[in-house]
């Protein structure tokens, strides 16, 4: 009978352990990438009308170098008041791809009681594949998402939602 209790004493610790494992953020840290320096990037590829569009602002963005997942350059640029929208580029090939949302609205999220608009919109790292989005992408389905790089598309990893008033994410 003792080593029933204890066994269901460690089946109920690793139960906890792996729900608290599932609650936790990616990291960072958790999707490393190397970083290539003294890197002169390429001319940049265009395949989509939205990419030739705003190709003035991805140009600027990839001329001032990588800033994601070790040889990528993530380019920002307004939509509107307190709006986002992105590309990435392959600083060493020039092939642009589209984000993970068409537009990331940061006025939407102030609509939202107790989530501070400064802590949304887009965090990324020069030495990692993550990608964390966190707002209302395209006015809807708010939450913090967090995105794996695969060096082609975003792969969802994670969504956390953030609860809106009823109507509110509509």
């Amino acid at each position: 009978m003792a080593n029933g209790f204890w066994l269901a004493v460690a089946a109920t610790g690793a139960l906890c352990a792996q729900a608290d494992a599932d609650s936790k953020e990616p990291r960072f840290e958790d999707y490393p990438a190397d970083v290539v320096t003294h890197l002169k990037p390429a001319a940049p590829i265009f395949k989509t009308g939205g990419q030739r569009r705003f190709r003035s602002m991805i140009r600027e963005a990839l001329e001032k170098g990588v800033n994601f997942a070790g040889h990528y350059t993530v380019a920002e640029w307004g939509c509107g008041s307190g709006c986002v929208q992105v590309a990435v580029v392959d600083a060493q090939t020039g092939e642009a791809y589209d984000g993970p949302f068409g537009a990331l609205p940061r006025t939407h999220v102030s609509l939202i009681p107790n989530v501070e608009a400064d802590k949304t919109g887009l965090s990324y790292h020069e030495d990692s594949f993550l990608l964390v989005v966190r707002g209302c992408p395209n006015e809807k389905d708010c939450g913090a998402y967090f995105f794996e790089w695969t060096g082609s598309q975003f792969k969802l990893l994670r969504k956390i939602p953030i609860k809106t008033p009823a109507g509110a994410d509509k």
